[in-house]
Order: structure tokens, then sequence, then C-alpha cells
């Protein structure tokens, strides 16, 4: 099966040497990826094609890899993946205030409440 969606060549111009623009370009195909990816697999299921007006194929050109359609897509895909990242390890039970040396203070979980200064030992 060819995936046209994974087609790159990093070095464009054909120089021998990768220059920064290439670099640059190379960072936009990888973060653009998943919503290609997606819109590819839709392609080839035929109703879905028909609602959404995807044309993907060796047939008829690859220019739906950059419509709004593939945008939305990458564009949920990663905020997706921020969201699942920033609350790997949110639900995490509070240490048990009896099991610890320190008493938390209720509103703080996790930090040793403030006693005052020590008493000088005479």
């Amino acid at each position: 099966m060819n995936i046209q969606a994974l087609h790159f060549v990093l070095d464009i111009d054909g120089n021998g040497s990768v220059a920064g623009w290439e670099v640059i370009d190379a960072l936009k195909w990888a973060f653009s990826l998943p919503g290609r990816l997606m819109v590819e697999g839709l392609g080839n299921i035929p109703v879905i094609a028909d609602t959404f007006g995807i044309r993907a194929s060796a047939a008829t050109g690859y220019a739906s890899f950059h419509s709004l359609l593939a945008t939305v897509l990458t564009l949920l895909f990663w905020v997706g993946c921020l969201v699942l990242i920033t609350r790997i390890g949110a639900d995490r039970k509070a240490p048990d205030a009896a099991a610890s040396d320190t008493a938390a203070a209720p509103g703080t979980p996790g930090m040793p409440r403030y006693r005052g200064p020590k008493a000088r030992k005479t």
C-alpha cells in the first residue's frame, strides 16, 4: 500500500546539504503528518470521502492534504496529546498526614507547615 503522506525528501534542492529552511519545512511536515494521514485514511472510505470532498488519491491528486479538514484534524490531534501529557500524574492521591513527620496545612497539600522560629537553647 502506497501511503503518499509519508513521502518526504529532506534535501529538497538536492545540493547535498541541509539548509535552515529545509529543517523548518521538515518540522512543518512532521507536525502536520497526523492530519494528512487521517485525511488519506478517510479518503479511502467512499461515503466519508464524498461527504467531506476528500480527493486524496493518485487519480485525483493530493490537494486535500493541505485542506482545512487536515489542519483541523492535526490541531485536534496535538491538543489531545497536550491534554494527555498534562493529565499524567494529575490523579495522584495526597500523602497520608499521619504517615509523615510534618503535618500539612489544610489548603496546601505537600507543603510543610511553618511552626515559627525555634527557641534558643540555654
